[in-house]
């Protein structure tokens, strides 16, 4: 069974549990958005709702303050950034806490995927950013020879609108900000109304560092005021959340051709060889699962299992999922938190009963944690599934983890691809070479080998993916460019010579450039090139 996280009994900050008709809610108010913690149930404070017209207000503002912003050297933006991290690392247990007590997660978590993340894609950004925007001249050997030559520079599109969820909710976001301040954008931040108080500790982050006035500004409330950063445009939109909301704001944007960047689910599989180490691959695949209490867009939902492995690969990760420290966080003694929202612990339950329904077997868990005084639902492992179920198909993002079995590589390829998803995937195997043949054939947006979940504090590397798991990338040189409008420049050399394109046609011109497409077809070398250009009419002034 599950290890109940300290024993003790309840301090005076965390309450009995109310039963659920009786839990407070957290949907925002016009006025305020009241916050409770998930895993205790206790009141944390309330925020001031920003109405729709005073969001619209703060766009136009940002909007007057992007001219100034978009001329400040790369080495300006990136002071900004280091402050931002002193910032964090001086008050890191606080807004740990603060993740923890309105998120729900341990603060161990806090720190390693909220804060961690953050600070260190601040240090790449600033250190990086103006490198990797730099101008830079395209190489054109045939358009050289007409005197013709080209770069492509990079402009900020000048107000960034960010939509982030609850699940992450400081180290999203952060990430994103750094990037859309570093290729000189303004920025507005719509926390989720799960985790505004989140939401405050990220607007206090940056007002410690001087920003410039409406440089950087945060609205708070429901998820409907995201639409106002399309009624009053934004000039590129970024939202992390679900599928739904996100095909909803991509309509919207499309009607004003406003460019959007979506991060969305995920039903991200794992492929487990049969060389590979039973230990390692149970450890690593159940805190892939379980991380965050599995609302990870990124976690591992599904797994598959070489069948010489599968049955003590199951028998080891049901031991181990039964030994997870579940509860809130009192003393750095728990290992897994609360469910964020009373809406996900239901669709979590839902898909597990409906799988059993259908012939799943509950290894482990299966079930809420009704003696607890929060949102808790116990690490579930579940086998004898299939991909007629909705707990292999649709996503989950909750604590639990189904196991099938195969037979050869070609199968579990297929397997690991029969989704509508496609954000990551992982392959767990002692052979380097085979991992990489697998992983040539997966279709997502990251593949890890013999690891998951990390790598989206990686600054370096690109994030996003495929199918229903969204557009764009963010993170990386990729993401970073996403943050402007590539213009490429061309500039003609020799400025008095007249273009043999030009006026007026004839025969001539006609048989020369057929030439010319003809050796350009054949692929012939550069002498055939030059032949062809010397028939061309290149002489001759205005």
């Amino acid at each position: 069974m599950w290890t109940k996280a300290s024993p003790e009994e309840p301090t005076s900050r965390i309450p009995t549990r109310t039963p659920k008709s009786r839990r407070p809610k957290r949907e925002p108010t016009e006025e305020a958005i009241r916050s409770f913690s998930p895993a205790t149930g206790e009141a944390l404070g309330s925020i001031h709702v920003t109405s729709p017209e005073k969001a619209k207000a703060a766009i136009r503002r940002a909007r007057l303050a992007s001219g100034k912003w978009a001329e400040t050297s790369f080495e300006e933006r990136a002071q900004y950034l280091k402050r931002a991290n002193d910032y964090i690392n001086e008050n890191l247990d606080r807004i740990a806490d603060t993740i923890s007590s309105e998120n729900g997660k341990p603060r161990v978590e806090a720190v390693v995927t909220d804060l961690l993340p953050a600070i260190y894609h601040n240090r790449y950004f600033a250190k990086n950013a103006e490198k990797l925007l730099a101008p830079h001249a395209i190489s054109m050997p045939l358009w050289n020879m007409f005197g013709k030559s080209s770069y492509v520079r990079h402009a900020p599109y000048g107000v960034v609108g960010i939509i982030s969820p609850w699940n992450y909710p400081f180290a999203i976001p952060m990430t994103q900000i750094a990037m859309a301040l570093m290729a000189g954008n303004t920025v507005i931040l719509k926390p989720s109304s799960t985790t505004a108080m989140v939401g405050e500790e990220i607007r206090a982050v940056w007002e410690s560092t001087g920003l410039p006035n409406d440089v950087f500004n945060v609205v708070q409330g429901p998820g409907r005021l995201g639409e106002t950063f399309i009624e009053q445009p934004v000039d590129r939109l970024i939202f992390t959340g679900s599928v739904a909301i996100g095909r909803h704001l991509a309509k919207l944007a499309a009607d004003k051709l406003i460019p959007i960047t979506l991060e969305l689910g995920g039903k991200d599989p794992a492929i487990v060889l049969a060389d590979a180490d039973l230990e390692a691959s149970a450890s690593g695949v159940l805190w892939g699962a379980m991380a965050n209490a599995g609302q990870t867009c990124a976690g591992i939902e599904r797994v598959y299992v070489q069948q010489p492995l599968y049955a003590d690969f199951v028998r080891l990760i049901t031991e181990k999922a039964k030994n997870l420290r579940v509860g809130a966080d009192r003393d750095f003694d728990v290992d897994m938190g609360a469910i964020s929202t009373e809406t996900q612990l239901d669709i979590i339950d839902r898909q597990v009963k409906e799988a059993v329904a259908a012939g799943a077997h509950v290894e482990t868990g299966g079930e809420i944690l009704e003696d607890c005084c929060g949102n808790f639902y116990a690490p579930t492992v579940l086998t004898n599934v299939d991909h007629s179920m909705s707990i292999m198909r649709d996503e989950n993002f909750g604590p639990v983890l189904p196991i099938m079995p195969f037979d050869n590589i070609d199968e579990a390829v297929r397997f690991a691809n029969d989704s509508p998803f496609a954000l990551s995937a992982s392959v767990w195997t002692s052979d380097r070479k085979k991992a990489q043949t697998i992983a040539d054939q997966l279709v997502a947006g990251t593949i890890t080998i013999n690891d998951s979940l990390y790598s989206y504090a990686l600054a370096e590397t690109p994030w996003g993916g495929f199918k229903d798991s969204g557009i764009g990338k963010t993170h990386g040189p990729d993401g970073l460019r996403e943050m402007t409008r590539a213009i490429h420049v061309s500039y003609d050399r020799v400025p008095r010579m007249k273009k043999p394109w030009w006026y007026p046609y004839n025969l001539r011109l006609k048989e020369t450039f057929a030439a010319l497409t003809e050796a350009l077809t054949e692929n012939k070398g550069a002498s055939a090139w030059a032949r062809t250009l010397r028939r061309l009419p290149l002489r001759g002034k205005l």
